[in-house]
């Protein structure tokens, strides 16, 4: 299980610095207005996957601790909040009344469980974090998504970037990207996940 939004957070925090620190920060000292060069380009690529993965450890951290803690509040303390009623509604999961002598608790702690597994299944095999992958892995589990059009355009980019790479083409980018757009947009990607961890650690799961 993890242990919190904002933990996590800080643990992305460091390891992004480090990121920055080793791959992007010999590039940044001195403006150059010439193109990178292949050691800038590869640097920033491996940059940008790596905080790519980051990012998606991140999430995946972040969406597990909610639907433990709101199956967890349920459970033992009968509390329930948005994040539990979304994700029931979200959930097919339901047992029939006539079929079953549970209590109303019961009913409830059994369909959660059985919503949180499939929740969880779905964020450990997520591959992704598109706004569209993200806003499928949180909204179901009641945590709004940042919509600030400059942040998720970054995100995207991010995105765009890291596929260029990995899937796209061979051996290289169709777009290179120099140290300083990577920085930019790794910086707003942070500031994107400081706010979704925000929202998740308000929520109460």
């Amino acid at each position: 299980m993890s242990i919190g939004p904002r933990i996590e957070l800080r643990s992305l925090e460091k390891f992004v610095a480090e990121l920055q620190t080793k791959f992007l920060s010999p590039y940044l000292a001195a403006p150059n207005l010439a193109p990178p060069s292949r050691q800038e380009t590869l640097d920033v690529a491996a940059c940008v996957v790596l905080a790519h993965g980051a990012i998606e450890n991140f999430v995946e951290g972040v969406t597990l601790w909610v639907t433990s803690k709101l199956q967890n509040n349920w459970t033992y303390h009968k509390r329930a909040t948005k994040c539990t009623a979304s994700l029931l509604l979200h959930s097919t999961a339901a047992s029939d009344p006539e079929e079953t002598t549970d209590t109303v608790f019961d009913t409830l702690r059994v369909a959660l469980i059985e919503a949180s597994t499939t929740a969880s299944t779905k964020i450990r095999m997520n591959n992704g974090i598109s706004i569209r992958h993200l806003r499928s892995l949180f909204i179901p589990l009641g945590i709004n998504v940042p919509s600030d059009p400059v942040l998720v355009g970054s995100l995207e980019q991010l995105v765009s970037m890291r596929h260029e790479w990995a899937h796209q083409y061979r051996f290289g980018a169709k777009v290179v990207r120099t140290a300083l757009e990577a920085k930019n947009t790794i910086q707003d990607c942070m500031i994107f996940a400081q706010k979704l961890s925000d929202e998740a650690n308000s929520a109460g799961a």
